[in-house]
């Protein structure tokens, strides 16, 4: 069995794509995943499967669809790869001398986005954020905090897949409950 966090695109952003946690977890269990938790209301759920990692994802994307008429993205990691984001932020050694840790975020990645799509993201203007892409995962630093960033949705979709974001604290919450 593999410990996976399913960190579910827009839910619970604004008045659409609304799922209460409770249900989610409901809906999980439902499936066969007696295990289930979720935390706080932005979507994310561990759970162990037997399965891998793709397969896991369709799973989660259907049982979505089944139980909430929602067209939801599932972003899915191990326990293993979140332990591995927390331990590598290559900004944290820098924000932990200079800067308050909760203007840290990781932004999840589908999958690892193109050369030349990194390129055309690197590209566009930031203004004084600053961003790291890792494989799956872009790892960012807020300048003013993420109510004020330039990075909207038009500069994210210059990466070319699919993404979900989390603050420090929720990514470090996620990686110890599910035992990373």
């Amino acid at each position: 069995m593999t410990t996976y966090v399913a960190l579910l695109r827009a839910v619970n952003v604004g008045s659409a794509n609304r799922i209460k946690m409770a249900d989610l977890r409901a809906a999980f269990v439902a499936e066969g995943y007696a295990d289930a938790v979720t935390h706080i209301q932005t979507g994310n759920v561990i759970f162990t499967s037997k399965q891998d990692e793709a397969a896991t994802k369709r799973r989660v994307e259907a049982l979505i669809t089944k139980h909430f008429d929602l067209s939801i993205t599932a972003i899915i990691r191990t326990a293993a790869e979140l332990r591995a984001v927390t331990r590598t932020n290559p900004l944290l050694s820098e924000t932990e001398a200079t800067e308050d840790i909760t203007k840290l975020h990781v932004v999840f990645l589908e999958a690892a986005p193109a050369a030349a799509a990194v390129e055309r993201f690197l590209a566009a203007p930031i203004g004084d954020d600053v961003v790291r892409v890792v494989g799956r995962e872009v790892y960012v630093r807020y300048a003013s905090g993420a109510g004020t960033t330039k990075l909207t949705g038009s500069v994210w979709n210059r990466l070319g897949v699919a993404s979900t974001a989390r603050n420090w604290n929720v990514t470090g919450t996620l990686a110890d409950l599910a035992g990373g």
